[in-house]
């Protein structure tokens, strides 16, 4: 099968699963706090198992500057998730899940910023197209 329609299938699939999670979050009616931590909790100790059999650990503390990366990630990650936590008291779900959309937008970005990558034409035109559909869907 092919790399780009496998990674495709596995996006699907992961958004499907992101867009589940949002309602049953909301539902369950706790705060935002205890929200994040209970998900991190079953997360790490779901996906450890994993990460030990795996080896992946290794690599990781061979590159001091990959852990002070990856350090910055996580708390970049953990104050966006808190963030979008906090929008389930603010925002009907499927307004929240219509901000996942401005991802590539944000990404494309970050990657010219930190990683030097060119800007095709073809991408700044996809990029307008993703705002214009943000917009439309919020009118």
């Amino acid at each position: 099968m092919n790399k780009t329609v496998l990674g495709a299938i596995l996006m699907v699939i992961s958004m499907a699963a992101y867009g589940v999670v949002n309602p049953l979050l909301k539902k369950a009616g706790l705060n935002s706090f205890a929200t994040m931590i209970v998900q991190i909790a079953v997360l790490w100790l779901s996906v450890l198992p994993f990460f030990i059999v795996s080896r992946s650990y290794q690599n990781v503390f061979d590159n001091k500057n990959a852990i002070l990366i990856l350090a910055l990630a996580g708390i970049i990650n953990a104050f966006g998730y808190f963030l979008l936590m906090q929008s389930f008291n603010y925002l009907p779900i499927w307004q929240i899940n219509t901000f996942w959309v401005l991802i590539p937008l944000f990404g494309a970005v970050a990657s010219f910023f930190i990683l030097g990558e060119v800007l095709s034409v073809n991408l700044l035109i996809g990029l307008v197209f993703i705002g214009a559909g943000f917009l439309i869907a919020f009118r």
